[in-house]
């Protein structure tokens, strides 16, 4: 797909650092069902917000008009920094990142995490199966002033042979918030049988009205493995 007739082109970075809009987001993550070049983009930069939590604030934000501004070109390093380190660890997967984030992105989450004083606890949890699955997970849910970040461990223990054993298949990680509302997606991804993945992702929803994370089968949305709400408290 072509940048031309492709809308979402520059939706990867924005939709990492969860900077788009709950409608915006819902649009792209189905989009990355059909686009394999987004997704690819979106896997390569997830580690995108963890490279901009390591930048010392006092060298981006400073008071004062004698203060040294943030380079321009602080951003377009980091992407180049996330792909090179991705490459070196031969890392199959990684969902939840872009080809171009903008300055206002950048400038966006830069902010929230100058306004947190202090970063907050998370917790890493083993996922509960809720059905037979070829797959296991240990999920770290980490809360964050602008919602909550989550970081995903997901390991192969079915067959990798026989039938089916050439075919991917797609998990998605999704947030049931507890007011009832429509799951968020937050993170996609494909593996071959016998593949592991790590994978990262993130939502709005402060963690204390999450009611539970659960992996699902996008073939049928079946529910495979759950954390239990205290969990995530």
């Amino acid at each position: 797909m072509s940048d031309d007739v492709d809308p979402f082109i520059h939706d990867d970075a924005a939709y990492v650092m969860g900077a788009l809009s709950g409608e915006d987001r819902r649009a792209f993550e189905a989009h990355l069902e059909h686009c394999p070049r987004c997704t690819e983009n979106v896997a390569e930069l997830s580690g995108l917000t963890d490279l901009l939590d390591m930048v010392p604030l006092v060298r981006v934000l400073q008071p004062g008009a004698d203060r040294e501004p943030p380079p321009d070109l602080l951003l377009p390093r980091l992407i180049r920094t996330a792909r090179a380190e991705r490459r070196r660890r031969s890392l199959r997967l990684v969902a939840s990142g872009a080809v171009a984030a903008s300055l206002v992105a950048l400038a966006v989450v830069v902010g929230v995490t100058h306004s947190r004083t202090q970063p907050p606890a998370g917790v890493s949890v083993a996922m509960t199966p809720v059905r037979p699955a070829a797959v296991t997970a240990r999920l770290d849910v980490t809360p964050a002033a602008w919602g909550t970040k989550v970081s995903l461990d997901c390991r192969w223990v079915g067959p990798t042979t026989g039938a089916g054993s050439d075919v991917k298949k797609t998990y998605r990680l999704v947030a049931v918030p507890r007011n009832g509302g429509d799951p968020q997606v937050l993170a996609q991804w494909a593996v071959l049988p016998g593949e592991d993945a790590k994978v990262v992702g993130s939502t709005d929803l402060p963690t204390i009205d999450i009611a539970a994370i659960e992996l699902r089968a996008v073939a049928d949305d079946a529910v495979l493995l759950r954390t239990e709400p205290v969990h995530l408290s």
